[in-house]
């Protein structure tokens, strides 16, 4: 019988709206952290590179239904959120203000869908180090 008690784990801990940690690769300079928790997924950005992707995993199917960003620095920058490398959100422009909120202006259902493990959950890094949190909010 195969040992799936990290699976059991995780499922368990989404079905009781904990957070569970994501796993994050990223193109370039800087770092990123992402978790899910209840309907939402948090990734916090410190310096991720301009012109680079952040790669998030999907470990449940979920469709993207708005997000925000939380500045962190006095740098201003851009995040676009994407399915590989087609635009769900527009970018999200984080002015030069710490603690600046933002959200996108738009949202393209025809890609906002995600599978169990498609893995294709990006951030595209448009304009400065991206510094703060972004929220994702989903639908499962």
């Amino acid at each position: 019988m195969k040992n799936n008690s990290i699976t059991n784990q995780k499922f368990a801990a989404l079905a009781n709206g904990l957070p569970v940690p994501l796993t994050v690769t990223m193109e370039g300079t800087g770092s990123a952290t992402a978790w899910i928790t209840g309907n939402k997924i948090i990734v916090d950005l410190v310096a991720a590179q301009t012109g680079k992707y952040v790669n998030i995993s999907t470990p449940i199917e979920f469709d993207v239904i708005g997000a925000h960003t939380i500045h962190g620095n006095a740098t201003a920058s851009t995040v676009q959120i994407a399915n590989t490398t087609d635009a769900i959100t527009s970018a999200i422009a984080m002015a030069a203000v710490d603690t600046d909120i933002d959200n996108p202006t738009t949202l393209d259902d025809a890609y906002w869908s995600f599978a169990t493990g498609d893995n294709d959950l990006r951030l595209i890094i448009g304009t400065a180090a991206a510094t703060g949190r972004l929220v994702i909010d989903i639908d499962k």
